[in-house]
């Protein structure tokens, strides 16, 4: 694991490389990902119905090759981002295979430190005791702080966590982590993963999961007054909602033309709020009722909360605020409207299954794999999806490119914003909502306990 090749990964190819976490040294390690229940995505190409004006699933045509359809499915994951289900990959790989034993240094351990924090203070999301700041010889002391560890992410904190309390006494923290049984301490001290010299690559990742289409309904307003928004049961596009009549007529006469073909969740022209998920997400957990305001001056309560752009709206019920959700807008003498919005909904997802294959010796150059197999079969738990609410006006004009009675209705939708380990806080943001801002360098991105919540439940290593 000293020279393990490192990866950031794009689902839409079949490899790629570059990290900070995992390596000292970062050369491109060619991969394969695959994705079980692929199938359980359906139909991802939209076809603008011309009779009903509005987006319909088609199906594909019989010349569609399977390979077509993974490869849309891979799409569709990444949104119109290119990022959302890539970035997650890489994350879960890079804090998975991460050696805190590599370049230690009292600056690496500070950035360590940094990405890997948590509620707790002094205590890491990685589960190494090196990066908490202790060596090997401090055995007390390290037994003391896996008694106040409460989940792990990588494969080496684990590790360390069953070596070091495999004679103590259950504690409290140990209810939510996973010991490592005997054979798979064996095989990993076999393996030599920890201490091997060599160039080690992953070969394939299997990410065992269903996808599923969260739709992007939207919940319209009234064109005037207050209004409590409680449904979002329309369509983005649609004659009552945001629809172009004269663009309407350019499809039925070329459908080549106005509102084209698009996969799901990649084109927020047609669809601002359609994601293809990597679990299920109910709407009912994330949309919330909220009331829109028509003002002539934004209120001095509406600027506070804009302030707080990362506050949650949806806590936990033990933390739940009685305060109704109140978004406000103002009209100026040219009818343009403005919005005053806040906040996210934050989702708890089902645990992820991992497959994961390396090889113990790959070709420094070519990538090529040289060495023994490795399948590691793993079990992540903590994931969360971000979706934040957003105050718009329809855009409805007629065959004559004029505007409608159904133009500037104001309307919410909930966007996805990404996924995250992190169930109390978005990772740009304090917990009050208000900007993150801390960061190790000039370089980093703010991140505030990226990895707060992220436990792996099970976790099997053997020779494939």
């Amino acid at each position: 694991m000293k020279k393990l090749l490192s990866i950031i990964t794009s689902l839409t190819v079949a490899a790629s490389a570059t990290t900070s976490l995992v390596s000292c040294k970062v050369i491109t390690n060619l991969f394969k990902i695959e994705i079980s229940n692929w199938e359980a995505a359906g139909d991802l190409k939209y076809k603008f119905d011309t009779k009903e004006g509005i987006y319909k699933p088609t199906p594909y045509d019989s010349s569609t090759t399977d390979d077509q359809k993974k490869a849309n499915v891979k799409k569709a994951l990444d949104g119109a981002s290119g990022t959302f289900a890539s970035s997650l990959v890489a994350d879960m790989i890079n804090s998975v295979f991460f050696n805190s034993e590599l370049n230690v240094t009292k600056n690496t351990i500070k950035t360590w430190q940094y990405l890997f924090r948590t509620n707790q203070e002094g205590v890491y999301a990685d589960g190494q005791f090196r990066t908490a700041g202790l060596n090997s010889s401090q055995e007390d002391e390290i037994k003391e702080y896996y008694s106040k560890v409460t989940n792990i992410s990588s494969l080496l904190g684990l590790y360390q966590y069953t070596k070091y309390t495999s004679t103590e006494s259950s504690t409290k923290a140990d209810a939510n982590l996973t010991k490592l049984s005997p054979e798979t301490i064996n095989e990993i001290e076999t393996s030599g993963i920890f201490s091997s010299s060599n160039n080690q690559g992953i070969t394939n990742v299997k990410i065992n999961f269903t996808p599923s289409l969260y739709e992007g309904k939207i919940g319209l307003g009234n064109l005037t007054g207050d209004t409590e928004i409680k449904k979002y049961d329309s369509n983005y596009i649609s004659p009552t909602t945001n629809y172009n009549a004269k663009t309407a007529k350019e499809t039925e006469k070329d459908p080549s033309k106005g509102y084209k073909e698009y996969l799901a969740g990649t084109n927020i022209a047609y669809n601002f709020f359609q994601q293809l998920m990597i679990l299920e997400v109910k709407s009912t957990d994330l949309e919330l009722p909220i009331t829109v305001k028509e003002v002539k001056e934004q209120s001095e309560t509406s600027k506070k909360n804009v302030k707080k752009q990362g506050l949650i709206l949806n806590p936990k019920s033990s933390e739940k605020a009685t305060e109704p959700i109140v978004f406000e807008y103002t009209t100026n003498d040219k009818k343009e409207k403005t919005a005053y919005s806040y906040g996210y909904s934050l989702v708890s997802l089902a645990p992820i299954d991992l497959e994961i294959t390396y090889n113990d010796n790959v070709d420094l150059k070519t990538g090529t794999p040289n060495g023994k197999n490795y399948l590691i079969d793993l079990t992540i738990d903590g994931l969360s999806a971000a979706f934040k609410p957003i105050l718009n006006f329809t855009s409805n004009k007629d065959e004559e490119d004029k505007t409608t009675t159904s133009n500037g209705t104001p309307y919410i939708g909930w966007r996805f914003m990404g996924y995250q380990f992190n169930s109390k806080n978005i990772v740009g943001y304090n917990e009050d909502g208000t900007l993150f801002t801390e960061k190790r360098s000039k370089k980093m991105t703010a991140t505030n306990k990226k990895f707060n919540d992220f436990n792996i439940t099970k976790l099997e290593f053997k020779e494939a």
